[in-house]
């Protein structure tokens, strides 16, 4: 599935819970950090008629809470670690509820599960850049190179099943331009003031 946008692709797993999520997470408790100049309200930088915006709220434990809201009013909570890789910064979000049809059998909703979702965080100021997976890239890779990471395959859907230091190993390797991660999107701050973090949240 090709990535249109950043924020369209989360959108698409607001509402799917996961777009070829990971089983495990892509952070160890020693990779994570917590820095506040991630905190606040985003918004995509050029979109300036009713742009998704995405807010960041600290908690206690290094933890963010994300909250995306799409210009229609539809919103999706995810729990957000910041970590760090080598040189490299990254969110695993994870979304913090699923809601399914009302009408669902619960089999499916069985069947489905909240997966770990990456991105990369190439700049947290003035402007924050993330950027996602380009999934027509790793699907290609996976298909040449069914054991470079461990993943099973649902009809067109993919779900990685390796191990966190095998993911950390496998995104390392795959950071050059035109691999594992899209162009970043650039979002600005909505509003000029900076959250304060949680106390206990300090570095």
């Amino acid at each position: 599935m090709k990535k249109q946008n950043l924020i369209a692709t989360l959108g698409a797993a607001v509402l799917l819970c996961s777009c070829i999520p990971s089983v495990n997470p892509f952070y160890t408790d020693q990779d994570v950090v917590f820095d506040a100049r991630l905190l606040g309200e985003w918004q995509e930088k050029h979109k300036s008629d009713k742009p998704d915006v995405w807010k960041f709220d600290g908690t206690t434990n290094k933890m963010y809470k994300l909250t995306v809201t799409e210009k229609e009013g539809k919103q999706g909570r995810f729990n957000a670690h910041l970590f760090q890789l080598k040189q490299e910064y990254f969110l695993d979000l994870i979304p913090d509820d699923c809601q399914y049809a009302t009408n669902q059998a619960d089999l499916v909703a069985f069947s489905m599960f909240p997966g770990h979702l990456l991105l990369r965080a190439s700049q947290l100021e003035p402007e924050l850049k993330l950027a996602f997976f380009d999934f027509g890239w790793l699907e290609k890779f996976l298909e040449k190179n069914p054991k470079a990471l461990a993943h099973h395959k649902e009809g067109d859907r993919i779900v990685l099943t390796a191990g966190t230091r095998d993911l950390q190993k496998f995104v390392l390797k795959h950071l050059g331009e035109d691999e594992l991660f899209e162009k970043p999107d650039e979002m600005i701050r909505k509003t000029d003031t900076v959250p304060v973090a949680p106390q206990a949240a300090s570095k």
